[in-house]
């Protein structure tokens, strides 16, 4: 293929080369179109002039400029974590053990507010707090539900919601306490101090199978609020896999919603005695109706149980769990195998929660959180905690309806709105307007493409401007300044589509594309960091300093654990892309200076108790008794940069071999492939790098942009086609495996670059067995309900496609 100009894609067929404008896509330096034009310049010198200005009042003072340029040296000698400076006698191919910086002289953190008298240990004790201390403050905040828009585009209408109802704290405790209450009224019974639950078949389980809401916080706090257990199962599994966890956990009651009532009172286990459903987004006429009971099943409605046990308050008090207690057995979505239930004891959340507070410093009673992903994965159900220890308002939303994509606001006339902004909201973000937010990498990613694809639609002149100022917020941002003429005029309508009010983001469940982390510090105006942790870790691992601008990197360890790596130097072990194997000793990661390589371990007070039920498994993953000085072995690959922060690599079970010996990582491979244009955002969105022993090269799977290629197809000759039938074009594969190999372009090896891709338009229903058209969803198996792919169920949807790809690549 010849060479294209910046800006131009060159397709060839026949020996004809034609051009085709590409996506509009920002970039941090500057193209020769902006850099070559006085006007641009111009512009740069206001912006800064104005915020020289803007400094002259606080000159003499600490936030003066002579701090602010010497930010970039400051940040550079300053190290986010610290090794063992007496080492225990490791072996010598570990590195040191390394901590947060105030972990050697204070230990490691236990539990949130050391310096109150009463520090809460458990999760029952940190809401109780909480309850207390903010009872005049709003706690919960939900959108009235109306129902769904008649003939709305897509298999999935918008939603249409009303005024947000906010309950306060005061209420929320008492709500809670009746929730408990009406959960001993029903037969469940405390877990007494030493009884060991996997060894009792008692009524002390509650199991969660619900979307994130209100009524699942209030269903958690009230069990633990009776020294009741709790299972959680997201919402998105197999019934079977519900099913299981109920017998494995002797559960005896489950909240749910109502949709899903038939079904499991259809293959309830006898050990289930009662059903409490809420009615949590569903049509107001549908909520009026009760539901009957089955067999030996009762079922009763949430509002019911919290009168039940506003009758029974007294002869139920409060019956606090203990630290050593569990608090939560939570399932892992099972990509692959059987889900796990990880055991979490109340001292190992409390620790969490604490390590949080300390790295987020956010200001407690002044913050705003907007609840959306799956309460049932651990990052989600920590963030919701450590806001609740805060005394944060948290407004309940989802993925499809945070944004004005997927949800349309009613007016006081009847009448809807669908465009971001105020007044009356529809997306869950604007409504909100959250402080912090917690998101997986789909998401930021999501949020990027949104905005370029707006402002590609736009003219040349305001695509040039959105150039210019991103060039200067950007390298702003590096410098530690702002860029306040610039931001104002360009990215403040940006901001009030994502509410206004962020102060940082944070990125977390799997690697994020420098590419995009980038993007949202510079146009969104808050700083948006990246987290490692785990669900045996109990969310607690490393975090990326707010102030630290370098992408790429998730931090040093939070205050609660302590991590080291691992040497991978075994026969089965893998090697990085030139060969060598991940060492602990390594000085070097591919030409970067570096304080070892390895498999990271983690321990400390937040760790997990291990696998329920499955003690060979959890001595697999630990290197002795957990919680007891042995170390959980994560199976990511990771080094230490020197200034102390992780950089994770891939994990162990994604570096794949190819036929030639060289090794690819493609989680990594898909994260910088995902920044294409042609790679369709979102929850259903993304692409799958698959290679094996008998490839030389990868191949790829990627769930296209219809619009951005239907784009391409008008300037290639191929207008008017469907869009299976356009995926199917070999013209399309090559235009969109082009601009994947230069996305990746100096970012993977030369045995990462794809030779082949099948393009899958996502035009096939989502939930139900998917066909080879199906988008990528947790409905229909390709994703995992945190939104991981499922590598086997997506090779087994595109079986054909498979075969083929796989002889494009040997």
């Amino acid at each position: 293929m010849s060479t294209a100009t910046k800006g131009e894609y060159q397709a060839v067929e026949g020996g004809k080369a034609e051009k085709h404008a590409e996506p509009f896509q920002v970039q941090a330096f500057p193209p020769c179109s902006v850099l070559l034009n006085p006007f641009a310049w111009l512009l740069w010198l206001l912006d800064f002039l104005i915020w020289l200005i803007g400094l002259a009042p606080c000159f003499w003072c600490s936030c003066g400029p002579v701090k602010t340029f010497l930010f970039c040296a400051k940040r550079c000698t300053t190290i986010d974590s610290c090794s063992d400076p007496d080492p225990d006698g490791d072996d010598e191919d570990e590195t040191n053990r390394r901590r947060n910086l105030d972990g050697w002289t204070d230990g490691l953190l236990e539990t949130p507010c050391e310096d109150e008298d009463d520090a809460p240990t458990t999760v029952w004790e940190i809401a109780e707090r909480s309850f207390n201390l903010y009872a005049d403050k709003e706690c919960f905040g939900t959108r009235t539900y109306l129902g769904k828009e008649k003939g709305g585009p897509g298999q999935f209408p918008k939603m249409i919601f009303g005024e947000t109802k906010w309950t306060d704290y005061k209420l929320a405790g008492q709500q809670v306490r009746s929730f408990g209450a009406g959960l001993r009224e029903i037969g469940l019974q405390p877990l007494t101090p030493g009884l060991d639950l996997e060894k009792t078949t008692g009524p002390h389980t509650l199991l969660i199978f619900e979307d994130t809401s209100q009524e699942w916080s209030t269903s958690l706090l009230g069990a633990h609020s009776q020294s009741i257990v709790v299972a959680t199962s997201y919402a998105t599994l197999g019934i079977g896999a519900v099913v299981e966890a109920m017998k494995e956990c002797s559960v005896s009651a489950v909240v749910c919603n109502r949709k899903n009532v038939a079904e499991i009172q259809r293959v309830a286990p006898p050990c289930l005695k009662t059903i409490i459903y809420t009615n949590f987004q569903v049509d107001p006429e549908e909520a009026s109706k009760p539901l009957a009971s089955v067999g030996n099943v009762r079922a009763i409605s949430f509002e019911e149980l919290l009168a039940l046990g506003a009758t029974v308050e007294t002869t139920y008090p409060p019956t606090p769990p203990t630290p050593e207690m569990l608090a939560v057995i939570m399932y892992t979505s099972g990509s692959t195998g059987k889900p796990k239930g990880v055991m979490i004891p109340h001292s190992s959340v409390a620790a969490s929660c604490g390590g949080m507070k300390e790295v987020l410093n956010c200001k407690e009673g002044e913050e705003t959180y907007l609840a959306y992903l799956p309460a049932a994965h651990i990052f989600e159900f920590c963030a919701e905690l450590s806001m609740l220890l805060l005394g944060a308002k948290i407004g309940y939303s989802d993925p499809r309806t945070m944004t004005s994509k997927g949800a349309v606001r009613q007016r006081d006339d009847g009448t809807c709105n669908d465009q971001p902004g105020w007044p009356f909201p529809p997306g869950g973000i604007q409504e909100f307007a959250p402080t912090m937010m917690v998101a997986v990498p789909v998401v930021w990613d999501t949020f990027k493409k949104t905005i370029e694809e707006q402002v590609g639609k736009q003219s040349m002149i305001v695509q040039w401007l959105f150039q210019v100022a991103y060039s200067a917020a950007y390298y702003a941002r590096k410098q530690g300044r702002s860029c306040p003429l610039l931001s104002f005029l360009v990215f403040r309508k940006i901001n009030k589509m994502i509410g206004g009010r962020l102060k940082f983001g944070i990125s977390g469940g799997g690697p994020i594309s420098k590419d995009v982390q980038e993007f949202m510090s510079t146009i969104g105006g808050f700083p948006l960091i990246q987290g490692y942790a785990l669900t045996e870790t109990c969310c607690a691992g490393t975090v990326q300093d707010v102030s630290d601008p370098d992408p790429g990197n998730v931090g040093g360890p939070v205050p609660s654990v302590e991590l080291k790596l691992k040497s991978c130097d075994g026969a089965e072990d893998p090697k990085d892309r030139e060969g060598e194997y991940y060492l602990a000793t390594d000085e070097e990661h591919l030409g970067e200076a570096c304080l070892g390589r390895g498999e990271v371990l983690i321990r400390g007070p937040s760790i997990s108790n291990g696998y329920f039920k499955q003690p060979e498994l959890t001595k697999k993953a630990w290197d002795g008794p957990p919680r007891e000085g042995g170390w959980f072995h994560t199976g990511d690959i990771a080094y230490w940069d020197t200034r102390g922060r992780l950089h994770i690599v891939d994990r162990l079970k994604n570096l794949v071999k190819l036929k030639g010996g060289e090794y690819i990582a493609t989680e990594n491979m898909e994260k910088e492939y995902s920044t294409s244009p042609y790679v369709r955002s979102g929850i259903t969105g993304g692409i799958m790098c698959y290679g094996d022993g008998d490839m030389r090269k990868p191949v790829a799977f990627v769930q296209v942009n219809i619009s951005e290629l239907k784009k391409w197809a008008a300037g290639a000759g191929l207008a008017g086609k469907t869009d299976e039938a356009l995926c199917e074009t070999k013209e399309a594969r090559k235009a969109v495996l082009a601009s994947l190999n230069s996305a990746g372009k100096g970012k993977l090896g030369n045995n990462e670059t794809l030779a082949s891709v099948r393009l899958i338009p996502g035009t096939g229903p989502e939930s139900g067995a998917p066909s080879e058209t199906s988008p990528w969803s947790a409905e229909n198996g390709c994703r995992t309900a945190s939104g991981k792919l499922d590598r086997k169920a997506i090779q087994n949807a595109h079986a054909a496609m498979m075969v083929e790809l796989k002889k494009e690549g040997e």
